[in-house]
């Protein structure tokens, strides 16, 4: 071993650095294309994901549109049957009063 110029170490140890080097810059564009093509096929998805989710939008927007017409019709229901109640009941009261009013003239009624 002794008859190896220290040079031709130093020259040994260049190449095996180098090689190391390169192998790793290599093995760093790999990676980084890997990770291109992998943010690619996401930013794809993403993208068929899109539509997808403007037409989900869309049907949300629609039928809250429905329950809000539904909820002022069912208000204004609301408002009607409380209405035809409070119409009964005068009535109801007032066919009441007409049976108490009979009951009193009656003479045959038991009091």
């Amino acid at each position: 071993m002794s008859d190896i110029d220290p040079i031709w170490w130093i020259v040994l140890g260049l190449v095996v650095l180098a090689a190391l080097l390169a192998w790793f810059f290599i093995a760093r564009r790999k990676k980084q294309e890997e990770a291109r093509t992998e943010a690619s096929h996401l930013r794809e998805r993403a993208q068929d994901g899109e539509t997808y989710v403007a037409g989900a939008e869309d049907r949300a927007r629609e039928l809250r549109e429905k329950a809000q017409d539904a909820e002022q019709r069912a208000q204004r229901l609301q408002a009607e049957a409380d209405e035809a109640t409070r119409v009964a009941r005068e009535h109801r009261d007032r066919v009441t009063d007409d049976y108490l009013r009979a009951d009193d003239i009656d003479p045959d009624a038991r009091h």
